[in-house]
């Protein structure tokens, strides 16, 4: 009788081990699928075309090279234009807008027309014989688009290196504003008379010792006048009709 219970439980056992040593099956998350390798794809996101200014001067002498250095990628092939745009006023550009768009007025002329391999890096030069603040971009065209790097801005100095001192000067029929305006001892002075519209119809004239000459100035027209500081000095306005005097400025040397 005790070997017919010993032989069923002996079997039992032995099922039981069985199924505890199955491997285990992970449960498949819901809402999740298994994507066969050969459908899955890879978004191809296209460079966008970029130049960057890479080296450019910050202060240089009237007279002298400004040098630059720029890099063009994000293209792969040729481009026909590849150049550094410079003027003495801040421009805001976009894609379409070409440098015959800008206030720009001098180039590099190296790169500036023939067939150019990018992705690629640039360098050139531009003489400037004018002193004053300077603003420039590198451009390209890419694809019928144009491409520009940031604007830099630059100083150019005297041609002896001496500072720059520049001066924008209103003139109307009350006198000047500023009426007063300071520089250094050996700076190069440049002001910039501009007289309004409004301002006596006969004109005006700006007579000083401080310059040589003092043309009749109507509404609306331009005087600029350079000079290397040494003393201060007064400079009058005057009505050209009677020959009335209008107003008074001076330009006070430290």
């Amino acid at each position: 009788m005790k070997m017919y219970f010993v032989i069923p439980l002996f079997l039992l056992f032995v099922v039981a081990m069985g199924c505890l040593g199955q491997p285990q099956t992970q449960a498949q998350q819901p809402g999740t699928f298994d994507v066969p390798a050969e459908n899955l794809t890879t978004e191809v996101v296209k460079e966008k075309p970029r130049v960057v200014l890479d080296d450019y001067p910050t202060q240089i002498n009237a007279g002298e090279n400004a040098n630059f250095k720029w890099s063009v990628s994000g293209a792969k092939g040729t481009v026909t234009h590849s150049a550094i745009h410079v003027g003495k006023e801040s421009n805001v550009v976009s894609d379409s807008v070409s440098p015959d768009k800008t206030s720009y007025t001098l180039s590099t002329v190296n790169y500036a027309s023939g067939t150019y391999a990018v992705p690629g890096q640039f360098t050139d030069s531009i003489k400037i014989d004018e002193p004053g603040t300077y603003y420039a971009r590198a451009h390209t065209v890419v694809d019928g688009k144009n491409v520009w790097s940031e604007e830099i801005s630059f100083t150019v100095m005297g041609a002896q290196g001496q500072a720059v001192k520049e001066y924008t000067i209103k003139v109307s029929d009350s006198g000047f504003e500023p009426s007063e305006v300071k520089a250094n001892k050996g700076d190069l002075v440049k002001l910039h008379f501009e007289v309004t519209e409004g301002t006596n119809a006969a004109g005006v004239r700006i007579l000083s010792q401080g310059w040589k000459d003092s043309p009749a100035l109507k509404p609306g027209e331009l005087q600029d006048v350079e000079f290397t500081a040494d003393s201060s000095f007064e400079y009058n306005l005057y009505w050209l009709a009677g020959n009335l005097l209008r107003g008074k400025g001076k330009v006070t040397v430290e």
